[in-house]
Formats: structure tokens, sequence, C-alpha cells
């Protein structure tokens, strides 16, 4: 054994048990960061086993007996074979977070990093009988051979595919990302080129590799635990956003005001047409009641069953306003949920706000259909409108019902509200909701 063998082995055993603690550490069921957590933990497993083989080819460098030599052979070959097998780890590793970004992986990295692993391990299998890479004496010792560069330039030519990417990509990178893929590349190649130059053991890059992968560890885990507080606010705001909704939707409508006119039509229809207001007093009841249910959910609702609640209070509308009042309702897909009450307030807004405060009256069409990313609930209105940008103040206190579904739009099936509206001119609402598995119905 050499002198400062001791050292490096024991640095090495306490790399890897770091190593092998980090990445049994990483939460593998966490879904937000996808596959960027597990190929991870697979970069930190990889580094374990290098740094084991390391260790191994460190102490028994020049230890006799035939124990020592199967061991010391089965070291380096396992050293280098998995320094390989980490460089194309990290390619995964890279096109996870791309692609958990939104951006998009070219194929040929991949197929480049693979075809470098392939043509390394082939060198390195020929590399047993030629002995160009290294060898080793007869006391045992490991020696260098005159072609061992070879054995480092595909891991020097990943690192500049790694560098190429994360530039190419670098806006699907965050800034800690950034910085820790930087020092992974700056580490090595520095400790590579001071080994080259003074004839030190090779031990120091996969040092440095270590350190460089402990960082991008703790850089995840910042990033992580900035995740989780993100979405604890968003959660918070989420819950504070339906519970203003739902203060605001009880005030707003089934307030005496309502219950009053509504019933006031129903006395009226009493008299004039009792069957009439046998059908009113149906309605009411119903909207009342799936008023009430959809208030109490936190769940979304197929649309067909919001559209319902629309129809029982369009049909009271119908009967105070009569012909101040036009309804259009055209629907042309009922696949999604929303929210509940999120399109129902867009309707209130359209009859009381809109079309109730103009003396001749106006109409209100509603709209459900769909296009290639999307499902779409409009809601438009030529009443008396409003100065949409007024949606842009934050002082809580206009239109706090609009606000408030577009926030329970975003934190519910992340879409979202948009709303046109001019002074004289009406206005335009449009539900947005994204397309995707957990915002379908089944037909079923």
């Amino acid at each position: 054994m050499f002198p400062g063998s001791v050292g490096i082995g024991a640095l090495e055993l306490w790399g890897s048990l770091f190593c092998l603690i980090a990445a049994f550490s990483i939460d593998r069921g966490k879904t937000v960061e996808k596959r960027e957590n597990i190929q991870l933990g697979y970069l930190l497993l990889i580094n374990t086993v290098i740094l084991v083989f390391d260790m191994f080819a460190v102490t028994y460098n020049g230890e006799p007996g035939n124990v020592s030599r199967v061991i010391l052979r089965v070291a380096n070959f396992g050293l280098f074979f998995s320094l390989y097998l980490l460089e194309i780890y990290f390619l995964a590793y890279l096109k996870a977070v791309i692609v958990n970004n939104g951006g998009s992986f070219s194929v040929w990295f991949k197929y480049l990093g693979i075809l470098l692993m392939v043509i390394s391990i082939v060198i390195l299998v020929f590399d047993q009988y030629t002995h160009r890479i290294y060898y080793f004496d007869e006391n045992n010792i490991y020696h260098r051979g005159e072609s061992y560069v070879l054995a480092l330039m595909p891991v020097f030519i990943c690192f500049a595919l790694i560098l190429f990417i994360v530039f190419y990509s670098r806006h699907y990178f965050s800034n800690l990302q950034v910085l820790a893929l930087l020092i992974y590349l700056s580490f090595p190649v520095c400790s590579a080129i001071i080994m080259v130059v003074t004839g030190e053991v090779s031990s120091i890059i996969n040092i440095s590799i270590t350190i460089s992968l402990m960082l991008m560890y703790l850089f995840y885990e910042i990033e992580k635990n900035q995740r989780m507080l993100k979405q604890a606010e968003e959660l918070v705001e989420a819950e504070r956003a339906n519970n203003q909704f739902k203060n605001y939707m009880l005030w707003t409508q089934i307030q005496p005001h309502f219950i009053y006119n509504n019933l006031n039509v129903i006395q009226f229809l009493c008299r004039k047409d009792p069957e009439l207001a046998a059908e009113a007093v149906v309605n009411l009841s119903a909207f009342l009641r799936s008023y009430i249910d959809a208030y109490d959910m936190d769940v979304c609702i197929p649309i067909s069953e919001e559209l319902e609640i629309i129809n029982h209070y369009l049909y009271m509308q119908k009967l105070r306003y009569g012909d101040r009042l036009e309804v259009e309702i055209a629907v042309s897909c009922e696949h999604f949920s929303v929210p509940p009450l999120s399109v129902e307030t867009l309707v209130e807004n359209a009859v009381r706000h809109g079309v109730a405060k103009k003396t001749e009256g106006g109409r209100v069409s509603i709209r459900v259909y769909e296009d290639e990313n999307e499902y779409l609930a409009k809601v438009e209105d030529n009443g008396v409108g409003f100065d949409s940008s007024e949606l842009e103040t934050d002082d809580g206190k206009n239109h706090v019902g609009l606000k408030n579904t577009n926030s329970r739009l975003k934190f519910m099936i992340n879409g979202y509200l948009e709303v046109e509206s001019q002074v004289g001119h009406g206005c335009k609402a449009i539900v947005h909701v994204p397309k995707g598995k957990k915002d379908e119905v089944s037909d079923s």
C-alpha cells in the first residue's frame, strides 16, 4: 500500500457513504419533479459504486497475493466502466430536468451519449489484453499506459456534450441548476488537468465528481424546499380564495333580496297561472338545492351539472324580467369539469350587473365548446359593461366575484378566466379549462 492511499481510501469511504445516504434520502414518490429526482438518485448510487471500486483499487495497489491481484484488476475495470455509465445517466438527468420544465430533449443527444459509452467500454475490454490504457507490473502495482488519455477522452467529450446541452437548453434550467451543472463540469476537468500535469493519482477526479454531485444534491434539496413552500403558499391562497368566494356568493346570491324577488314572482303567478307558479316553485327549489350542494363542494363538478344550476337560475330570472331578458345557450361538449359555480357566477353577473341595468334589457349568450388544447365556457352579454382594467387593481373592492373565480380556476384546474368589457358595450367572460385526464368526465 502506497503512502497517502489510506487517507484517500478513507476519504472515498466517507464520500461513498454520503452519496449512498443522499441517494436514498431523495423522495422517489414526488411526482412534481417527474423523473428528475430519480435520475439524481441513480447518479449518486453509481458514484457510490465508483468510489467503492476506487477505494479497493487504491487499497490493494501493490499488495501481494493472488486475491489482491484479482481485486485490483476487477476494481480498476469496474471503476472505468462505472465512470462511463455515470455520464450516460447524467444525460438522462439532463433530459428529465429539461422535459420537466417544458422543453424537449433531442434524441441525438441520447444516441451520441450511448455511442460514446459503447466505444469506451469496447476500448476498455480490449485494453485488458493490450494494456495500453493501464497495466500492472510484477509487483501488482498499477501504472498508466501510453494511451491512458484515451480512457479519459470519452468522459471529457461527454462533459463537452453536457456543456452544449446546458447552453442550448439554458432557458429550461433554474439558476441553481445551472450553477450545479457548471460546478459538475468544472471541478473534474480542473482536477484532471492537475492530475495530468503533476502526475497525481486519478482518485482526485472521482473525489471532485463526488463533491460536485453532493452540491447538486444540496441545490436540489434547496429547490425542492422552495417548491414545497410555494405550493404551501398556493394552497393557503387557494383556500383563502375559495372561502372568500363562498362568502361572496352567499352574500350576493342567497340573500333575502333574491328570495324575496322570486317569491313575489311566484305569488303573482299563483293568481294568474297556478300551473306556472308550481313549475316556478319546482325550479326555485331545485336551484336552491343544487346551489347549496355545489356551494359545499371543494372539488370540481361536471359542466353538465353546472349548466343545470344555470338553467334553473335563468328560468327564475326569465320569469322576473320577461322579454327584457333574452337567453341563448349552445353546448357542443360536456366532457370536462369546472369548479362549482364558476360559470354560474358569470351568468349571474351578466344578468344582474349587465342586462338588468339597461332599461330595454338585453341578451345573455352562453356557449360551451372546445378547441385543440382546452375546453371553454363563454358567457357574453350586451349590457351596460364596465372597464375591465379595473380587474387589474388590487384594492379588493371591485369585481370580487370575478377575481375569486379566476383564483379558483387557477388553483383547482390550472385554468383561468378571460374577461373583456367596455362601458356601454357589454361584457365577455371566458372560462379556460386545460385539457387533461383529471379534467375529463367519463361517459359512463
